[in-house]
């Protein structure tokens, strides 16, 4: 923190600072006291702060539209979302480590600008009961959520917050504790969705064939899960099945002017290194018609129309 007081005399000369990063790679300071350095930046818009705590600094919060990248706790996370109203782009790395400055509790409030919401946790870090920020926060405007590493319960905190959100087209969850059931609730909340990522952990399945079945358009379907979907990325327990040869089949033959589903065109899924021809065989008749299939895998011959990449 030596190296950040010496800037002390920049205070109030940075009329132009408009991106500012802020970081260490020493153990993060607990005692220091607080810099005043950036507190007059009247453009700034984009801060970044890794392995320091964000409040050893004062800040001007409500100039902020963007955090690419900040290392919090999950009450920081609330905190610094009341205190920037203006931010529309937040990315949140959970730590415990930090020995944190005074908070006040957590109580529900409205983000009417935040419109792009990732929530990270290292390895280290899993256990991040994230149902603090999910009761408390409502996010109208949102567009995407990204949820990493996370492998505490969600429960229904996440299905509440999500409902909350009039339109949302993106959703991100990788190695999170959500289960099948779970997650088949929360999509049917969400039927703007257009991105859907579902990577699973060694521990934590979310999908099996009985999503898939679920994810198929059928014309005597009574209601319809994500009707806009357009792109997929998703990682199956086992090898690839006729369920989701199923599936793609069906979101791919589809009408655009009458159906009351968009067409899926591109689909990234990582599956075992076990293939049967069959299914192999419709799912480059869908390549080769135009859609766009990646499958994590190199094991088996390329075919036609179709893609592979190596999952390792």
């Amino acid at each position: 923190m030596a190296a950040y007081s010496a800037l002390f005399p920049a205070r109030g000369k940075l009329p132009t600072l408009t991106e500012l990063s802020l970081g260490t790679l020493d153990e993060p300071p607990t005692t220091d006291p607080i810099l005043d350095t950036f507190e007059l930046a009247p453009k700034l818009r984009s801060l970044q702060c890794v392995n320091l705590h964000p409040y050893m600094f004062k800040l001007p919060w409500s100039n902020l539209s963007e955090i690419p990248i900040m290392t919090v706790t999950i009450d920081d996370a609330l905190d610094i979302l009341r205190r920037a109203p203006h931010l529309e782009t937040a990315s949140f790395i959970y730590t415990e480590e930090f020995c944190n400055l005074p908070i006040p509790s957590p109580t529900p409030f409205k983000h009417e600008k935040l419109k792009d919401l990732a929530l990270l946790a290292s390895e280290d870090h899993e256990v991040i009961e994230t149902h603090i920020l999910f009761r408390n926060l409502t996010a109208p405007q949102l567009r995407s959520l990204r949820i990493c590493n996370i492998e505490w319960p969600f429960h229904s905190h996440l299905s509440i917050f999500l409902a909350r959100v009039v339109a949302i087209e993106s959703l991100y969850l990788r190695n999170t504790a959500i289960t099948e059931a779970e997650l088949l609730s929360i999509l049917e909340l969400i039927p703007t969705l257009k991105h859907l990522t579902l990577l699973s952990s060694s521990t934590h399945t979310m999908v099996s064939d009985l999503f898939l079945s679920r994810l198929t358009w059928r014309s005597t379907s009574k209601t319809i899960l994500l009707p806009k979907l357009e792109t997929l990325e998703i990682s199956l327990p086992g090898p690839l099945t006729a369920t989701f040869a199923d599936l793609l089949e069906s979101r791919w033959e589809v009408n655009e002017d009458t159906s009351p589903v968009a067409q899926l065109l591109c689909v990234d899924v990582r599956a075992s290194d076990e293939y049967d021809d069959g299914i192999m065989l419709r799912l480059e008749l869908l390549a080769q018609a135009g859609m766009k299939i990646v499958i994590g895998s190199t094991d088996v011959s390329l075919k036609r129309g179709l893609e592979y990449f190596s999952s390792q």
